[in-house]
Parts: C-alpha cells; structure tokens; sequence
C-alpha cells in the first residue's frame, strides 16, 4: 500500500544548491501555488521555470514527453512500440536553427536552460526517491530526461482537421454533396467540390488509426507495469485510473452536446471603464483534468517581467501580461493547417506513388525505438514529398499521407511563440510577435499602459490556389494540389482600438467584413451562442469594473434555453411530467444556475429535442457520420418548420417538442425521483476529482487525496461553459484557467486555475484553487515585488552546486 506522496513540499529546505545554475535564483512562492522566479540572467530564469515545474509535475511532464516523442516503450513495454512509432511521423524534422529563430532570438538558449532545469529535478527524484511522484513508484519506472527539442513536439497542437475531411467525405459518400452541404454549418458558406477521380467512397476513419495513435495514445494495461509492487489486481485499477487521469474527455462523445476546445476573451477600451484604463478577461477551455492543464508562474529577470500561465511542459507563459502589455487568447480557425493526400502506389512496388507523369520513391526514415526489458525495435517510417504516410492499401494499391503545416514550417510548435509577446512593450512589437505566432491559432486579445486595445488573429493558414480546392476534402497527391505558401503575418487580420470601445471572441466566425482572404479560411467555428451573450453585456453599459469582468465570466444565461422557453410557453400537455416540465420552463429565466430545477428540466429536454429533430432531417443511412446536428441548426429547424415536420409543420414541432420533454422528464425523474426539490441543476451538474492512487492508499489518506464535490452552474452553450459527462454530470471541459486584468494597477487583477499548482497530494497547492473555481472566488494575481511579498507561503533560494549540470538526453 502507499504510504503517502512524497516530494518536495512546502517544509523544504530554504536553499538548495542545484547543478547548472550561473547565479542564485529567488523563487517565492505564492498563497496560491504560484512560483515567483527571480533570476539574475535569462539562462537561470528559464532553467528555475522547469525546475519548478517539474517538481510541482513530474509524473504529467513524463507522460507529455514520452506520448510526443514516441519513448512509452522505453519504460511500459513492448505493446507501446506502434504508438511510438505512430507518434515519431509527426516530429518536426526541418532545420533547427531557423525553427529556433522563429520563437525568439534566444529560443534555443532558453529551451536548453528549461531542459536542463527539468533535467536537475529529474537528478534530484532519481537520487532520493522520496522526491519521486507516488506515479513512478506505483508504475516500477523512471522519469527521463529533456532535450532542447522536447518542447517542439508538435502532436498536442488543438488547429487540426483531417478527421474532418474524412468524416466530410463520408457524409458526401452517403448522401451527395448538396444534401452534406445542407446538413452542415461552414462559415463562409460554401459548397466543396470533390476533386476529379476521388472515389469519396474509399475514405472512412480507419485511415486515421496511426494519426489518431499519435494524438490520443492508447489506455494502460496491467501488464505494462511488471515491476510494480502491486497485485495484479491492484495494477489492473491503477492502469484504469491513470488511463482515465490522461484521457479526461475520453466519453465526452457520449454528450449530446458536442464538447469542443473553446474559449473567452475580451478586452474593453478605458472610455468604457470606471478606471479610464482597459481591462482584459480571458478563461480558455480545454479539459479539466487532475493535474491542471495549466501552469502558473511570474518570470523576473533583466529583460523580463511576466506573469500568468502556459502548459509546464513549455518555458514562458502564453496567457497574462508584462508591466506594459496584457494578452489573452482563444482558438481562431482560420487557419487550415492539414491535408490529406491519396496517392496511386505502383503495382509490384508499393514504395513509388503516382507524382505528375512519373513515380516517385517514398523516402524511408528508419527510427530505433528503445524497449523495456528487450532489445530496441527497428521502426520503419515512410513520407512521400508531402509527409509521413498513415496508411497503405496494398489490395487497391493507395497509399495516404498527411501534409502539415506544423511539420514543414518551422516555428510551429504550439504556444512557443508566445516568449515575443512575454517581452512586447506596445503594439507594434505585440503584431511583430503575432506575425509569427503561428500555432494554435489565436484571436490574441491586447490591452496595454497606455489605453490601446487590439486583436490578432494569428494563424498557419496554407495557401491553396486552386478554386476547386477548400481544404475540407481529402484530394489525389499526383501534383495537381500543392500549396502555395502561407499567408504571411502581415496580412492576417488585426483590429486596434475599435468604434465601440471593446474586443470580444468566443471562437465563433470573426473574420473582418472585406477580409480580402477569407476564402481561404478554415470552414468551422464554434456555434455563436456564448460570443452572442458576451456582446450582448458589452454593448449594453459603459463603467465596466472588474466585478463586472468576473461576474461575465461567470455569466449562466443560456441562449438556447431563452429560444426554448418561448416554445415551452406555446405548448400544453395532460401528461403530468410533461405539465410540470412546461409549468417550471415558462417561468424560467433562461439561467443555468445551480439552484435552479428548471434548469436540469432543459438539460434533459434539450437532447432529446437535439436527437428527434437530428433523426427529422437526417437520413436514417448518414446518422453515423453526422451525428447529431448542432443546436443552432436545430434551433433555426424549430424556428422554420418545413414538410420534414409533417403536412402541418407547426403542428409536427409542437408535437416533437411534446414528445422529447416528456421522454427528457421520465429520464429525469428515474434518475432523480419525484420530488422537484432534488431537482437542482447543482445537485447534478458538479466538479470532484478522485486521485488515480486513492485506491492504493490507507483509507485515512484516501479522503485527504480525494477532493470535495462542488455544485457547478453553466452548461455547454453558456460563456460560464461546463460541458459534462453523460454518466454522472461532472464537469470534465471548461475554463482550464481564468485571468481578469486591470491595466490601470496590475496588483488588482485576479486569476484563478484549478484544483492547484502541484500534482502532490500532500502539498498544499494540490487542491487549493479548486472551491474558489467553483464557486467564483479569484486568487490575487500579485505582480509588484511588495505584492508578492504581501502574498508569499514560502521562499526557496537555488544556489549553483559547481557541478556538472545534468545532460540532456
């Protein structure tokens, strides 16, 4: 059994000599968790950022290191060699040098200095033990070591759509592309046209397994853990739970709302203010995981002064501000960064594929892939001119392979980019820094000193110079579809100091009206419910404070649900469930608080609405490649019933309405009984999280490491967005982080993460953040040195040890 989750915790010894620092570094840490770097040199800044980060979390940098670099085999065995091998076609393989002058003028002295300070915590675990995260002990095996290329991974980046080609070319293959068109929102609209010879009827999602390999890896089993010290039925749970840990939204497909990676931000100009300076707000959503997907920190060094959040497994931070500048950021789609190509394979030779009037070889790149207790593998790896190669069909002789932006220009490993804006002093050098911001894409909100505001949406968008070619559907790679560069930085879209006095983005369709290259744009956006309400409070006061910038953060009016009551007001029923159902929903005020029963009453009416009116206008053969219709299609059904409702439309949706809240309140009421009062939208829809290792603790331990349920308002389609397991109503994606920043005084704004800082159980930072991100509480953001000292738990001193620093492997 596990006694307990040592590591280095809040009692550690003031000062700590460290093997390949220059200079003693300060790092203060916060309250909250929050490390507060100073530093008397960029080296030593960026070396204690990834000491702190790996002593807060080790375990979910290893497995962040080992997925992206294709080393899993190397400590759980042989059943990892495909997914290594999956994960290796998609490193970047172009010249360094230029990848490392597109972060930053110093990137590469920066990311040798973050390695290197993982690379001394690495040491420091592996030389006591009781330093090492209970993960490793549990599992039998060992963190490895960081290189100056680790943080280039390119896997993790969220701006990807070749599953939608496939999936597109599905829907066309079963219903025509007009019907696919009709049945799909695509922003600017458009029609795609199936390149000539393209048998659409070839393609389905079983071409994707490498890709989708790499991306998602694969769930642990007992017997990847041999040198564990636990039963076999004990590893069989702690495969289970550390799988479920790593895949936090691995059901998520099981929500009738489609859960997607989507985000907030706005910033609101002084003459809107009651400070006369901008604000900003930003809460971008991604899963919510144990560990948090996000890290906390403040970099202080000659050159730099910054502070807010990344992932830890990358130096700087890609959400905050300086003492100039404030940034925030959502996911922009305009750029297409990914195609699939087909290719005709010759007979008798299935390495030469059909190129312009001849055949070309596919290139072989032979990856050597270490294995836990055998001799290393030999992985083979195929690219064609335009990428790795995913999949061949030596029966119709067809090859696929991926092309993509991230992998041949360099500059594209997610967030890097962000180390320009980190020193950005105004407007000018925030775009100089965005032109080259290329992955994700971003609508990178901007507020500084001096009152401007402004928006960037950066982007790795591939030009295709074809008319025929959107980008959506996969295309033949026999020479006729090839790129023509990218859309260069000074010709993204930018917007500064706008008429009315603010910037919003929720990752809907914003491109600017005239955008010049909006046809060559990504076709799919999220559904514009939460950038309608954000607009919707901006636009109606001026005055705004910083209350007002939480409160809107926090904001549960459901739109969706305002359209639905005016239909639950139109309708009448006999059925007593139904009666009550339509009796609390006209009364209703459209908020998806937790002490509302109205409330949970929408949360089950809306998907059976959702799949009725999806079995209406979908045909029975497609609905496995359509799933279900977004709720904007679905509404805008209700609002114009047509013949696909019945000879008297109207007649047809009430009776649809009717049907799916009575179905929605029987399941209500199995699962909740009877009585209303159990009926709160809180009593369902929550935030828990319970250790992976809770079940291999003493049972004293095991409610300390677990920690408490808190009733979450907001749903899917609200700007406070919670989308939520099926099975249970926990929260499993939603804001991954919140910052509300108050250019006029930087020591007023607040920032919130979730559950905390540290993975350590027995650390205070473990769980710390997790009431006031539920509840609406913020933590101080603190930025000038006498803030942070107002702030501080505690104080570590690393000091150079004069020995050889830790080498990078």
């Amino acid at each position: 059994m596990l006694a307990g989750c040592a590591g280095m915790a809040q009692n550690e010894a003031d000062r700590l000599n460290v093997a390949g620092l220059t200079q003693p570094v300060k790092i203060v840490r916060d309250k909250a968790g929050v490390s507060h770097i100073y530093a008397q040199n960029t080296h030593d800044l960026f070396f204690a950022q990834g000491f702190s980060a790996a002593r807060d979390r080790l375990w979910q940098l290893d497995q962040w290191r080992r997925q992206g670099e294709g080393k899993m085999a190397e400590q759980f065995g042989p059943r990892f060699i495909a997914q290594d091998r999956a994960a290796r076609m998609f490193l970047y393989r172009g010249d360094l040098e230029k990848e490392y002058a597109s972060y930053h003028p110093e990137a590469k002295q920066i990311l040798e200095a973050f390695a290197a300070g993982i690379n001394a915590y690495v040491d420091e675990a592996r030389a006591d033990p009781a330093k090492l995260p209970p993960e490793f002990r549990m599992t039998g095996t060992q963190p490895g070591y960081w290189s100056p290329q680790t943080s280039l991974i390119r896997i993790y980046g969220i701006t990807r759509n070749v599953k939608d080609e496939v999936q597109l070319a599905e829907q066309i293959a079963a219903v025509g592309t007009a019907r696919a068109t009709a049945l799909n929102v695509f922003e600017p609209p458009i029609t795609p046209q199936v390149p000539a010879g393209l048998d659409l009827t070839q393609f389905n999602t079983g071409l994707l397994a490498n890709y989708m390999l790499a991306r998602d890896g694969q769930k642990f089993k007992a017997e990847d853990f041999p040198r564990s010290p636990l039963t076999l039925a004990e590893r069989e749970t702690l495969a289970k739970n550390l799988s479920d840990a790593r895949m936090a939204v691995a059901d998520m497909g099981q929500n009738p709302y489609a859960p997607r990676y989507e985000s907030n931000n706005w910033t609101v100009s002084g003459s809107r203010t009651a400070t006369g300076k901008p604000l900003l707000a930003n809460d971008p959503h991604r899963s919510i995981s144990m560990p948090s997907l996000r890290y906390m920190v403040h970099l202080n060094a000659p050159g730099w002064n910054v502070i807010g959040a990344g992932e830890p497994a990358l130096p700087g931070v890609s959400i905050g501000h300086n003492d100039r500048v404030a940034f925030g950021l959502t996911i922009f789609a305009f750029g297409d960064e990914e195609d699939l190509y087909v290719y005709d394979t010759r007979p008798g030779a299935p390495d030469e594929y059909r190129y312009g009037n001849g055949w070309e070889r596919m290139n072989t790149v032979n990856e050597t892939i270490a294995v836990r207790g055998e001799a290393n593998r030999n992985a083979p790896i195929k690219f064609t001119r335009h990428g790795p190669v995913i999949h061949e069909d030596p029966i119709n002789h067809k090859a696929y392979a991926i092309r993509a932006a991230y992998l041949e220009f360099p500059g594209t490993a997610a967030y890097l980019a962000s180390l320009r804006l980190n020193q950005a002093q105004d407007w000018n050098e925030f775009v100089a820094g965005m032109n080259r911001h290329y992955t994700p894409g971003e609508n990178m909100v901007y507020a500084d000193v001096d009152g401007n505001i402004g928006w960037f949406g950066g982007a790795l968008a591939p030009v295709r110079p074809q008319t025929d070619w959107s980008g959506m559907l996969p295309v033949p790679g026999d020479g006729r579809y090839e790129w023509n560069g990218l859309i260069q930085g000074d010709a993204l879209p930018r917007i500064f100091n706008p008429q009315q006095g603010y910037i919003a983005t929720a990752n809907a369709y914003n491109l600017p009206p005239g955008y010049v290259h909006r046809d060559v744009s990504g076709r799919t956006w999220a559904e514009p419910f939460r950038q309608q309400r954000i607009d919707e409070v901006l636009s109606g006061k001026s005055g705004f404070t910083l209350e007002d910038m939480k409160a809107l953060q926090y904001d549960d009016v459901s739109l969706p649900a305002r359209e639905m009551v005016g239909y639950a007001k139109q309708l009448n029923s006999v059925q007593p469930l139904a009666g009550e159902g339509i009796r609390q929903l006209r009364n209703w005020n459209a908020t998806m608080a937790t002490d509302s029963t109205a409330a949970t009453i929408y949360s089950y009416w809306m998907p059976e609405v959702v799949q009725r009116v999806t079995e209406v206008a979908v045909p029975a053969n497609a609905r496995k490649q359509f799933g279900k219709l977004q709720t904007r299609q679905v509404l805008d059904m209700l609002k114009r019933p047509g013949p696909a409702f019945g000879a008297d439309p109207v007649a047809g949706r009430n009776a649809l309405l009717l049907q799916a809240l009575d179905a929605g309140m029987q399941k209500l009421v199995a699962s909740r009984g009877n009585d209303a009062k159990n009926w709160a939208w809180g009593s369902l829809h929550h935030i828990k999280f319970d250790h992976a290792l809770a079940p291999f603790m003493p049972e004293d331990q095991r409610a300390k490491y677990a920690t408490e349920r808190y009733p979450v308002s907001g749903d899917n389609d609200t700007v406070h967005r919670g989308t939520y397991r099926a099975s249970d109503f926990r929260q499993i994606s939603g804001a991954s982080f919140r910052q509300v920043i108050d250019v006029s005084n930087w020591d007023r704004s607040m920032v919130q993460n979730t559950p905390g800082q540290s993975a350590d159980p027995t650390s205070p930072f473990y769980q710390n953040l997790l009431k006031g991100w539920a509840t609406g509480e913020y933590s101080p953001m603190p930025f000038s040195a006498q803030a942070v000292e107002r702030e501080k738990h505690d104080t570590l001193t690393l000091q150079p040890s004069g020995a050889r620093a830790p080498v990078a492997r």
